[in-house]
């Protein structure tokens, strides 16, 4: 084990100081390789910022390839307290003729008078009813049937309770203020219905008697109506028929006064999802252009710690700010799905007829060459085209083909952005950190570094015992001859 000593007895020398002044040179290899490890983990979290960036520009990118964003539909009716209606994307545009002869409903049973005795407490059913022992109620909803098991020693709350965690799919309460008990159904439409005929004699009995509820069996209805002429049924009063969601609200409309249900392609919507698309264009762009044209300093290399040791808090921050700063400029990778994406963008889709068939053409547009691309949008070209062809965007945007030519622009882009990303991931994994990462080449040189680091400072180590040792040798061999040169000066002292 390496004695270390911090002065020479004879000499006076600072050995530390020694030592540290002959490790620089040594160790400056060492803090080369940590700056440039430093410098591509940097690196490699500007690239997972990318990665981010243009993901989250991808998943908005989909969103362009779905006829909802691009040809969305509205539609209107002329009675809206008979019939509100909304349009899917796959709406016809068309109009419908609507009259309504009976609404969809449930099933109702609601006690025909008080419950409650007067005098009794609500404690359990016994006390309310006067009854004792169990039995058992059976609902019947449809195709489902629950049989409830009623127990007199529990109040009518836990029997609420109770029916309506059945699964009967029936809603159960009990109205204090009315002393009056409520059974219906949850959904609607003659396949539900209330049927207590499974019951025993008891249940029956509760059920009559005591909740003044109707035993009879009763199913519900369903929506009558005619569409354009045509007889329908629905069990719901909410439905969708041929890309309109209709809510029916009354009965109403004739043959001869229809109630005018009327689909037509939403301009307005659709030049908002443009608008959309163009801004998340432009502000991915920006994060990637700002990061490939971002200035790079040379001279700035990652501080070590010595070096902070010198320095100012402020001014490690201001150092550190350039020297990571243009780590990605010029990136090929960046550089090429920049170039890509805006290929996409302004080429014309082959394959579709009359006369829109690229961004220009409705109104899409890029600024100056300064501007790295920025889309600007003319939104009464937009109108114009769309009014002269409401699936004009839909062909730019949304055409598929086998070859990139025949594509709309967002398929276009969804590809080449997943290709840039792809090559991201080659380069520097989908994470800022390496951990994990062991196939990316940053994560691979990160690591090879961090490998490489560890062996040359064991080596350092090594040195810097040596010369510890050399001067602990050297000190050694001083006091030595301290020691004979007083002994000497002794004996010729004595001879005097």
């Amino acid at each position: 084990m390496t004695t270390r000593i911090s002065n020479l007895g004879a000499s006076g020398l600072d050995i530390d100081e020694a030592v540290k002044n002959l490790m620089k040179a040594r160790r400056a290899r060492y803090d080369k390789m940590a700056q440039n490890k430093i410098a591509l983990e940097w690196k490699k979290a500007d690239y997972n910022t990318m990665y981010n960036t243009i993901n989250d520009f991808r998943n908005t990118v989909f969103t362009y390839k779905l006829q909802a964003n691009l040809t969305p539909k509205t539609a209107s009716s002329s009675n809206a307290s008979v019939a509100a209606v909304t349009a899917n994307a796959d709406a016809v545009t068309i109009n419908h003729d609507l009259v309504v002869s009976q609404l969809a409903d449930g099933v109702k049973k609601i006690s025909s008078a008080a419950i409650t005795a007067e005098g009794n407490t609500k404690d359990t059913l016994a006390a309310q009813f006067g009854i004792s022992g169990s039995f058992n109620i059976s609902i019947k909803n449809g195709d489902t049937t629950k049989t409830i098991a009623v127990d007199s020693s529990k109040s009518i709350y836990e029997l609420v309770s109770s029916i309506n965690s059945s699964g009967a799919n029936v809603t159960a309460s009990y109205d204090t203020t009315l002393d009056r008990f409520f059974l219906y159904t949850n959904g609607t439409g003659s396949g539900s219905g209330l049927d207590f005929s499974g019951s025993d004699a008891a249940g029956l009995s509760f059920l009559a008697d005591n909740l003044k509820i109707s035993t009879a069996a009763v199913a519900g209805k369903d929506a009558q109506f005619q569409l354009d002429g045509i007889d329908l049924v629905q069990a719901t009063n909410n439905f969708t028929i041929s890309g309109i969601n209709y809510s029916l609200k009354s009965v109403g409309g004739s043959t001869e006064n229809p109630v005018r249900i009327m689909a037509a392609p939403d301009i307005d919507k659709t030049v908002e999802n443009v608008k959309s698309f163009i801004e998340s264009y432009n502000a991915m762009l920006a994060k990637v252009n700002g990061e490939i044209s971002e200035a790079r300093y040379a001279d700035y290399s990652p501080l070590t710690d010595d070096q902070k040791a010198e320095m100012k808090e402020a001014d490690i921050t201001a150092w550190t700010e350039k020297a990571k700063s243009g780590l990605l400029r010029h990136d090929s990778i960046m550089q090429e799905l920049i170039n890509g994406a805006r290929n996409n963008v302004s080429s014309p889709v082959e394959g579709i007829t009359g006369n829109y068939n690229t961004a220009s053409s409705i109104g899409i547009t890029t600024g100056l060459y300064s501007e790295g691309g920025k889309l600007y949008l003319d939104e009464t070209k937009l109108r114009t085209a769309l009014a002269a062809d409401p699936d004009a965007v839909k062909k730019i945007f949304g055409s598929s083909g086998t070859a990139s030519n025949q594509q709309g622009i967002a398929v276009r882009l969804y590809n080449t952005l997943k290709t840039g990303m792809d090559k991201i991931v080659s380069q520097a994994g989908v994470t800022a950190s390496v951990s994990g990462d062991t196939k990316s080449s940053l994560a691979k040189q990160i690591t090879a570094y961090t490998k490489d680091m560890v062996n040359l400072n064991e080596r350092l180590q090594d040195i810097e015992d040596r010369y510890y040792d050399q001067f602990t040798a050297m000190d050694e061999v001083l006091q030595k001859l301290s020691a004979q040169s007083s002994w000497l000066a002794q004996q010729f002292g004595t001879s005097s």
